[in-house]
């Protein structure tokens, strides 16, 4: 398929209640944009427009899973190709794969991630779902991640986003301030895209790029997260990533694989092995998966971790109570009790889902969680200006 390097096109994504058919149909819409959406592609292949949440999420994984986990973002292209308009915007992504196909075909593309969080969602959709919060739920952590080539996969394609905006208020009527508020962000982003303004970064996206370069020094094979811990003057003091002691070898050169996916892959084929009954065993083996991350057994000591580490290891002396964590992750558990045990009274997240535990912890503590906003590391670069 030929490169399009004309047609400007802004792909959505976020958990479901976080705004982006709003934005796309309210303001994306009345800037130019031609809407187009994935969810209205797959009512169109199924021949359904009233299916519940759940069920758009079995038929989305079915036709993916027998056409090609790009097949809707195929058809939302065949549709941009056969208009003469120059600016889309493409509704409902799910999967990375739509993403990576959308990005190969138009060399104009930008991802945008809208982010709220859980109870403004809930407030947002609670109607759809007849008050009904567990179904809510449900729909919520098939939402995040499948782990399936053909699911649903908001997590990861969060992080292929170029721009994240919060969407935090529940907005009334477009008269608002609270609604001319959020266009007047989206409309900055759009100038900058479409090439209006320059682009100055702000501290808080340059800082978060600094965390996930970082982060790109992992050795780990199934996540690689970056830290860094900044004093009141936004001056980095200290840095880390996910990585196994200096003294150990990388858990690819032992075991090929992640430990704790090694250990997970061991403990399956012992329940196989005392559970007879395959249906059983296979249904013990997804609760076990799905319910046990073996945190504990990581080898590696976590990007927080690190970063918290290292300044004991340099003699690093500064007031904790006046410094910001920056990590492209939102941390574990036990990286939060280390952050509240330290004194650090404020974080800046990279992530749409936060671990709810870790959340209580820093609550506790009273750590301030801000999730980060703006241009991420992803687009940081490209929209820098080139001075001639």
């Amino acid at each position: 398929m030929p490169v399009d390097t004309d047609k400007i096109i802004v792909g959505m994504t976020g958990p479901f209640g976080s705004g982006c058919t709003y934005i796309a149909s309210n303001i994306l819409a009345k800037l130019g944009y031609e809407y187009i959406s994935l969810s209205d592609i797959l009512r169109e292949e199924i021949g359904d427009t009233s299916l519940p949440r759940t069920n758009m999420q079995d038929k989305g994984n079915e036709i993916r899973k027998n056409n090609g986990a790009n097949f809707l973002a195929k058809k939302a292209i065949e549709k941009i190709k056969k208009s003469k308009k120059k600016k889309f915007v493409v509704d409902s992504i799910r999967n990375t794969h739509e993403i990576d196909l959308l990005k190969q075909t138009f060399t104009k593309f930008f991802l945008f991630a809208i982010w709220a969080d859980k109870n403004t969602r809930w407030e947002r959709i609670k109607d759809k779902y007849g008050n009904n919060n567990e179904l809510f739920e449900t729909d919520d952590r098939r939402d995040k991640d499948e782990k399936d080539e053909s699911g649903q996969q908001i997590t990861l394609c969060y992080q292929m986003a170029d721009i994240i905006v919060l969407n935090k208020k529940i907005i009334h009527a477009e008269n608002s301030d609270d609604f001319r508020g959020l266009q007047k962000i989206i409309e900055r982003y759009i100038d900058i895209i479409e090439k209006k303004i320059k682009y100055i970064p702000s501290e808080m996206e340059t800082l978060m790029s600094m965390a996930y370069a970082n982060s790109m020094r992992s050795s780990c094979s199934q996540r690689k997260v970056g830290a860094i811990i900044i004093d009141n003057y936004g001056n980095v003091f200290s840095s880390g990533y996910n990585e196994v002691p200096q003294s150990e070898l990388p858990c690819q050169n032992i075991y090929g694989e992640c430990y704790r996916k090694h250990l997970r892959s061991e403990l399956n084929d012992k329940i196989y092995e005392l559970v007879k009954n395959e249906e059983v065993a296979k249904g013990i083996s997804d609760i076990v998966n799905k319910n046990s991350k073996m945190l504990d057994y990581c080898r590696a000591l976590h990007a927080e971790e690190n970063a918290i580490v290292n300044m004991a290891r340099l003699s690093v002396s500064v007031d904790l109570s006046e410094s910001t964590l920056y990590t492209t992750t939102y941390p574990c558990n036990l990286c939060a009790n280390k952050i509240a045990q330290v004194g650090i009274k404020k974080i800046v997240y990279y992530e749409p889902y936060p671990q709810e535990e870790a959340k209580n912890t820093l609550n506790k503590h009273n750590v301030i969680q801000k999730p980060f906003e703006g241009v991420t590391f992803n687009a940081y670069f490209k929209f820098m200006e080139v001075l001639r």
